[in-house]
């Protein structure tokens, strides 16, 4: 029973938990723990990171966002053709290219407005030095972009990044891009180009031609005097010997031997048949003399034959030479013709497809772009370097 009412006593109560003043006011004065710091600070605080991204970036945000000169293109589109090489092959139409003169004369076109002739005509009179100084101190001429040189190798290879030239395989035609730091000044250095382009395929054109129809025309002139040489000694071989052909002179001569011996031998046995019917015939004695006239003939006519055969032999020579120019004549007047013709189809045609555009918005520098590929590659650096 004892036990029962120890279990049934009512527990003590604890005290409430009143707020213990002090004990706040202590805990009050106590400094809170520091938090701990954020990803980017963390980031931010590594000299790698501030080096290899935060630096580019902002060098990158400042100048393309506030100093990089816009860039003005201006765009002409032409194309080129050649009559004679206007087929395309069977490798080209494997290839998928377009296999005509249309590409070779892209390639020719593409050459010419990077050489130094096209650059040396148009530095002096579009005053390229002072244009291409106008823009800000990292793309202008004179600036980073040619490490601060001023000399004339410099100006063209700054010339030459300014002009590209884009050619299309398939279809052969060629776009002519012209950058510069103002809309028109790009147009008129464009369209300046382009009109020397064509001079200059003009000239080529004239060249190539004045090379071939040339050598042909000489070959003719060289054959036409001398054939005049020859004709001019043919005529003063006759006025010499007064025969117009020894062939029918040595002809002619030769019969007449023909003739006259068997005139002689006629005679002769005439004479004979006389002189043993009535050997004291007198008309014996006037066929001898009649024979031994005809011999005194044959004997004139013989001695004029090797005489008549030099000369002869150099009427031949005069007349073979005459008649080997008149057929060299002949095939160089054909060649001529062919030479004409090879040079007409061998002939360049630039034809324009659109003229120079003057625009009015810029079209470089790719400012998005370039911030957004500097931030990209600033992170992959890092990120490989960390």
């Amino acid at each position: 029973m004892k036990r029962m009412r120890e279990e049934r006593a009512p527990a003590e109560r604890e005290p409430l938990p009143f707020p213990n003043r002090r004990a706040s006011a202590e805990v009050a004065a106590e400094p809170e723990a520091p938090k701990a710091p954020s990803w980017l600070a963390r980031l931010l605080r590594r000299p790698l990171f501030i080096a290899v991204v935060v630096v580019p970036n902002i060098l990158a945000l400042v100048y393309f966002g506030l100093i990089a000169t816009p860039v003005y293109t201006s765009t002409a589109t032409l194309i080129v053709l050649n009559p004679k090489q206007n087929g395309p092959s069977l490798s080209s139409l494997l290839s998928g290219a377009s296999g005509d003169s249309s590409e070779q004369g892209g390639y020719i076109l593409r050459e010419y407005f990077r050489s130094w002739d096209a650059f040396r005509r148009v530095e002096k009179s579009m005053k390229l030095a002072d244009n291409f100084s106008l823009a800000d101190p990292v793309s202008r001429f004179g600036g980073v972009a040619t490490m601060f040189r001023t000399s004339d190798l410099a100006l063209w290879r700054y010339f030459q990044k300014q002009v590209d030239v884009d050619i299309e395989q398939k279809s052969g035609i060629v776009t002519v891009n012209v950058n510069a730091y103002d809309p028109g000044y790009a147009n008129g250095l464009a369209r300046q180009l382009l009109a020397q382009a064509i001079s200059h395929m003009d000239a080529m054109n004239a060249q190539q031609q004045g090379d071939v129809v040339r050598s042909a025309a000489q070959r003719k002139q060289a054959i036409e005097a001398a054939l005049q040489r020859d004709l001019a000694a043919l005529a003063q071989f006759r006025n010499q010997t007064g025969t117009y052909d020894p062939k029918q002179l040595y002809q002619s001569n030769l019969e007449l031997m023909n003739s006259l011996a068997l005139k002689a031998a006629e005679l002769k046995s005439q004479r004979d048949a006389i002189a043993r019917a009535t050997p004291n015939n007198p008309q014996a004695d006037n066929l001898d003399t009649a024979t031994q006239s005809v011999r005194g003939d044959l004997a004139s006519t013989a001695r004029s034959f090797p005489e008549m055969a030099r000369s002869s032999s150099r009427y031949e020579k005069l007349l073979v030479s005459r008649d080997t120019n008149i057929t060299l004549l002949g095939q160089a007047n054909q060649a001529l013709q062919q030479a004409q013709a090879s040079a007409e189809q061998n002939r360049y045609y630039l034809n324009v497809i659109s003229n120079p555009s003057e625009p009015r918005t810029p079209e470089k520098p790719y400012r998005l772009a370039w911030i957004a590929g500097t931030l990209l590659a600033s992170l992959l650096l890092w990120a490989l370097l960390r």
